[in-house]
């Protein structure tokens, strides 16, 4: 008796809604959002946003006005209505079309996606200023071992086809009230696609490190950039070019480097969960002269959000220098292990 007295109120719900019939002859209630890449995206009280690939339509019927694009771009308005043999009909027009014709379907009241996706090409060509604040708490192993903290600030403006990156970093660590860890960082990096997956990158990096001796280690690269992949949740790419090595060391037992050297890199991040990514950068940084003197940079670290707009951050990481010729006394890696709270801002 209840269902009787209920279904007078909802059947006016019914047939307003707007109805995909699939060719396995089940019917979907709801408002037809649009369709584009051959996919119908029709939004449900049930299961919110589903799309229908074009393949499994057999009819659509509406009472709201709708704008279709062809694939010949020609444009029609009107309100569609059910039609056999996978046809879509624009009412009182006599004009049917199949569902492989439609480049594009919206409600008339909305904005084109040709528009749409303008001023979204827009909106990413749009350079854009992006930072990042992190506090560390470090390890290190090798020439110390010890704990320290540490401070770094990385920002960045770009947009989808060229970008400046810039860190600045300073670490400080003391042993029984003793400065055993005393490192400043410096970089700049650069890069502008020019064609599809190729980019061109220029780049340097300067640090000064007590502990190793190093007033000023400089390193300078000019090359070019391959996005090897670029999935949703993976992005791979390498890179190659000429470089400069300049060292001014504090011992006067060592020469000072002034060099020219090669680049060699590797840039790799996975978005293993809504939450979690792990980024990972390498380098490697021989002299032309002899390979078998160079540098071997890391930095690998697992990245958790903290909050749902994910501008807190936990990023835990490795990060080390290989130094195939280091000042007397002092061992060829410098391996450090941190803990770093990162805030993120525009």
């Amino acid at each position: 008796m209840q269902i009787k007295l209920i279904i007078p109120f909802l059947l006016p719900l019914i047939l307003l809604a707007d109805h995909v019939e699939i060719t396995d002859g089940s019917i979907i209630h709801g408002e037809i959002l649009g369709m584009t890449d051959g996919n119908l995206t029709i939004k449900t009280s049930f299961a919110g946003k589903i799309k229908v690939p074009y393949t499994r339509i057999s009819s659509v019927s509406s009472n709201r006005e709708i704008s279709l694009r062809l694939d010949d771009n020609r444009t029609f308005d009107g309100v569609i209505e059910n039609a056999e043999q996978n046809l879509l009909t624009i009412r009182d027009s006599g004009q049917s079309f199949a569902f492989s014709e439609i480049k594009h379907l919206w409600d008339a009241s909305s904005t084109d996606p040709l528009i749409l996706a303008a001023q979204k090409n827009a909106l990413s060509m749009q350079m854009k200023w992006k930072h990042a604040l992190g506090f560390d708490l470090t390890g290190a192993s090798g020439n110390t071992d010890s704990f320290g903290l540490g401070i770094r600030l990385d920002s960045s403006l770009g947009n989808l086809m060229r970008g400046y990156d810039f860190y600045l970093s300073y670490v400080n660590s003391t042993k029984k009230e003793v400065t055993i860890v005393d490192e400043t960082k410096f970089g700049v990096d650069y890069d502008s696609r020019f064609f599809e997956e190729l980019s061109w990158y220029a780049r340097t990096d300067l640090e000064n490190d007590r502990l190793e001796e190093v007033d000023l280690r400089a390193t300078a690269a000019l090359g070019l950039k391959y996005s090897w992949i670029e999935a949703q949740n993976i992005k791979t790419s390498v890179r190659g070019g000429a470089a400069f090595r300049f060292e001014e060391l504090g011992s006067e037992s060592v020469k000072n480097l002034s060099e020219p050297a090669l680049d060699f890199g590797l840039e790799y991040s996975h978005k293993i969960k809504e939450f979690l990514a792990l980024e990972s950068e390498l380098s490697y940084i021989p002299n032309i002269d002899e390979f078998s003197d160079f540098l071997f940079r890391k930095d690998t670290a697992l990245i958790m959000a903290l909050n749902k707009e994910q501008n807190w951050k936990i990023r835990s990481g490795l990060a080390g220098t290989y130094n195939s010729t280091p000042v007397p006394g002092k061992e060829e890696l410098d391996l450090k292990y941190y803990l770093r709270l990162v805030y993120d801002f525009n």
